[in-house]
């Protein structure tokens, strides 16, 4: 039997010991199991965890200060606070990691735009980049509305041949910069802003983007819209989950297998296990093999895991420091229902 593990975190074990603590577990049930186990995350120190297990030397770079984990600023699910509108904060803390990452001429520099909450356009990217414009593009969009002339030309060169992959959340893909259907209208209408506020900082987004050329698009405004100046210097973007996927080539190795097992720490309806599972479920849509979930806690029916392409889901309980062992052992029964 080939078993294909792709988790995300579970309890205290990120995605490589999750997945080795689960794999384990099958091959312990039938000895001879062929197991593979692809590290996959969405976002944060985990992104970064999951792509130095699978070998990519790629440097990850991020702002100091965003959150752990990904966070959907613009999509308030639940008890989440809306971002609003903040027309003085600036990603200028993730272009100077960005710029330090580029001083040593990496092939691909990984930009993690997730949990990062600003709402510049990335002209903080710039402006560390060494982009130079008539208005300050540290300042936040407010300061953007006079913009007249930018040259990209330093920033460029900063780059130089080194690719860019830009990962944000999955549920920004779509996301438009400017707007009804744009970012400030989105953050802006869900935190009750001034509209006057609202026009201004669209007006300035939308300025920044005639100046660097680029139409609005889908994608555009994930990020705080910092995905449009990261576009402009050629970046790459997508979901940390599908990032992983294709530097494990992940397609063909799923279409080799008999079972997908992913998992996450809670699997429900709203979440449906964070970004990590419906990757899988689409993975396992696409090659045609059945997926298993795994997790601490199952909040959801048979019913509506399979309208997202799940088989079964399985709660396997343990506490928020569950370990690999002891994930190894709860598992057990999973996994011999699904050997034979």
């Amino acid at each position: 039997m080939r078993v294909v593990v792709c988790t995300d975190r579970i309890g205290a074990l990120a995605s490589a010991d999750a997945g080795a603590a689960l794999g384990r577990a099958f091959v312990a049930a039938r000895p001879g199991t062929q197991v593979a186990v692809v590290p996959i995350a969405s976002g944060g120190p985990d992104l970064a965890l999951a792509l130095a297990a699978l070998g990519d030397a790629s440097p990850v770079v991020r702002d100091p200060g965003a959150a752990h984990g990904h966070v959907h600023h613009d999509h308030v699910h639940g008890d989440e606070e809306p971002t609003g509108v903040d027309p003085h904060s600036t990603s200028v803390g993730v272009g100077r990691a960005l710029a330090e990452a580029l001083a040593s001429g990496p092939e691909r520099v990984v930009v993690d735009l997730t949990g990062l909450v600003t709402h510049d356009g990335g002209a903080g990217i710039l402006a560390a980049l060494g982009a130079v414009a008539d208005v300050p593009l540290d300042a936040g969009a407010g300061a953007l509305g006079g913009l007249t002339t930018l040259d990209l030309a330093p920033a460029r060169a900063r780059v130089g041949g080194t690719e860019l992959v830009a990962v944000v959340d999955p549920s920004e893909l779509q996301d438009m910069l400017l707007g009804l259907r744009g970012l400030t209208s989105r953050r802006g209408r869900a935190a009750g802003t001034d509209p006057a506020l609202m026009l201004a900082t669209d007006a300035a987004l939308g300025t920044l983007a005639g100046a660097l050329g680029q139409p609005d698009a889908p994608g555009l405004g994930a990020a705080g819209g910092a995905v449009l100046a990261l576009t402009a210097l050629g970046a790459t973007v997508m979901s940390g989950p599908s990032l992983c996927s294709a530097v494990a080539g992940l397609e063909r190795t799923a279409s080799l297998a008999d079972v997908l097992v992913t998992g996450a720490d809670h699997v429900d309806f709203a979440s449906r296990g964070g970004d990590v599972v419906p990757e899988v479920a689409a993975l396992g849509e696409r090659t045609m093999r059945p997926v298993v979930v795994v997790a601490r806690e199952v909040d959801i029916s048979g019913r509506e895991l399979r309208t997202f392409g799940v088989e079964v889901a399985y709660a396997v309980g343990g506490g928020a420091d569950l370990g690999s062992a002891e994930l190894t052992r709860r598992a057990a029964g999973v996994a011999s229902s699904w050997t034979w």
